[in-house]
């Protein structure tokens, strides 16, 4: 089969700024993509949201999802944080919120399950609305996060087994994490597993939190075709969207070499599957 494939807004971003919403969304329906997507953070890009309804018919694009962060240790009455209850509520035109949720509470660290009430009790009232909109929230894995491993997305899952609650699995967070165990985490989340996204990398103290580097899909060390390859076994057949934060130079030609680059590892597993299977790390 052949994915659907998006790109993350992130892959817009530079030094010198960030691209239009309008030059976004015209520049990936020319390279070829199947879905744009949009990070409005911690509510800096509420704005964009309104845009989102006239997407398909204007640039002939889905939208792949709505990526915001949410700081509980600000308080759940925070504007950032009850901003995302009121874009709940009004989105149009797309129907899945990436989740990243940076802090439950001060002193309490990444991984913490001391955190999971707390996170719990703003999940269930934003999934309210979520069911009653038909909308996803999924959760968005990342590093130095609360909900930093995909174990974490796992259990918070498991615990409030709702259907309108997911998880996004993060190649990139993945690896920078710790990078083991593909398999094992990829069928520990494909019950809840609705979206996912990837990244070139290499382990590089230079790189985004001083651990690894986000690069376009035909560099790096991070294997992501046998990455693909793993996600075939497990029978997910979802999107697949280009992560690409933070590298900044001309999008176009970034956005146009990783599209290609996927399009070929799909093309090379298609025709020949057992190559995916790696002797994984353990």
């Amino acid at each position: 089969m052949t994915y659907k494939f998006y790109a993350m807004d992130f892959a817009f971003y530079n030094s010198m700024g960030i691209y239009s919403f309008e030059a976004r969304c015209e520049m990936l329906k020319e390279i070829g993509y199947d879905a744009t997507h949009l990070s409005v953070w911690h509510g800096e890009r509420w704005g964009d949201v309104e845009k989102l309804k006239n997407v398909k018919e204007k640039y002939g694009l889905d939208v792949a999802g709505v990526y915001v962060v949410l700081d509980l240790s600000l308080g759940e009455d925070h504007p950032r944080n009850t901003g995302i209850l009121k874009m709940l509520e009004i989105m149009e035109g797309c129907s899945t919120v990436e989740l990243a949720i940076q802090s439950v509470g001060h002193h309490i660290r990444p991984s913490d399950p001391k955190g999971d009430d707390i996170a719990v009790k703003w999940l269930e009232k934003a999934l309210k609305i979520a069911e009653r909109r038909n909308v996803n929230i999924l959760l968005y894995t990342h590093l130095s996060f609360w909900v930093e491993r995909h174990e974490d997305a796992v259990r918070l899952c498991k615990r409030l087994n709702h259907p309108n609650l997911g998880i996004v699995f993060c190649g990139y967070h993945w690896y920078a994490v710790d990078g083991t165990n593909l398999l094992g985490t990829l069928r520990a989340v494909s019950p809840y597993l609705k979206q996912v996204n990837i990244s070139g990398s290499r382990r590089d103290p230079h790189g985004f939190g001083g651990v690894a580097t986000i690069e376009p899909l035909d560099v790096g060390e991070l294997d992501n075709f046998a990455l693909l390859g793993q996600l075939k076994k497990i029978g997910y057949n979802g999107m697949i969207g280009y992560q690409g934060w933070g590298e900044g130079g001309d999008a176009y030609s970034k956005l146009s070499r990783s599209l290609k680059a996927f399009r070929d590892m799909e093309r090379r597993l298609e025709a020949h599957p057992h190559w995916a299977d790696l002797r994984l790390t353990p």
